[in-house]
């Protein structure tokens, strides 16, 4: 898969990146480049710019200088964090509890992306939003359901990693929750209806939402259905999950 920089809609350019799982199938990847309104920018998560894109995304940011931040978003993406620091020295970088842990030797800030105080920092720009009921840095590391969301207002697009992924595969086609919710809920009362609760709540979000970008496959394609549609439709394939979570635990 070759790395493209895709402009999705004013101020947001989405970066469609290489991984490879065992080395052999290629998933891909994301990060977003996103012109804020006071004129500079934010990257959503960390990606080695190959040779051309780098160029792109330069000539964009005056030679990088006009990026002010990093927010990681995803604690399980933490392959290109170095990388993507050492080619923009300038820029405030943010990460989750994993992402400080697992390079620890970076300039990290003091605030977390999943932290309301930071979200505020960036509230004329982006909506961000984190799923309850499960735990953003699991223990496990084959849990990679949590994210945190980032909404762009100005350009009513969706950025989001794992939590939830577009399929573009035969019989399977659509968005859809990552499969690992059923062993990321917390084992107790309340974690299926408070997860519920905030995926209905994105559903009503994305009302507003014109463009989706995912992690590990396609931006969403040009379709009839609403990006709320879609999100709707993901909660649905979770329903009865949810269901027998809630009568098991409460």
């Amino acid at each position: 898969m070759a790395d493209k920089l895709i402009q999705i809609a004013d101020r947001f350019w989405n970066i469609r990146g290489s991984h490879k799982l065992a080395g052999l199938i290629d998933v891909g990847t994301q990060s977003s480049l996103v012109r804020l309104q006071r004129g500079d920018f934010v990257l959503l998560d960390s990606y080695t710019l190959s040779a051309d894109v780098k160029q792109q995304v330069l000539a964009l940011t005056d030679q990088g200088r006009a990026v002010r931040a990093v927010l990681n978003l995803h604690p399980f993406h933490t392959l290109h964090v170095s990388r993507i620091a050492q080619q923009f020295p300038n820029a405030q970088l943010y990460g989750t509890s994993r992402h400080k842990q697992q390079a620890a030797a970076l300039p990290w800030q003091a605030l977390t992306t999943d932290d309301p105080r930071l979200h505020e920092l960036f509230a004329n720009d982006f909506s961000f939003t984190v799923p309850p009921g499960v735990d953003l840095v699991p223990s496990s590391s084959r849990l990679h359901f949590a994210s945190v969301l980032a909404l762009h207002l100005p350009s009513s697009t969706l950025h989001v990693d794992d939590t939830l992924s577009w399929s573009s595969l035969p019989f399977v086609r659509g968005l859809s929750f990552h499969p690992t919710l059923r062993f990321a809920l917390h084992k107790r009362a309340g974690a299926a209806a408070a997860f519920r609760a905030w995926a209905e709540q994105l559903v009503s979000k994305c009302d507003s939402v014109r463009h989706l970008c995912t992690a590990h496959a396609r931006p969403l394609p040009d379709e009839a259905r609403s990006v709320s549609e879609h999100v709707r439709a993901a909660l649905s394939g979770v329903s009865k999950l949810l269901d027998a979570h809630a009568r098991r635990y409460g």
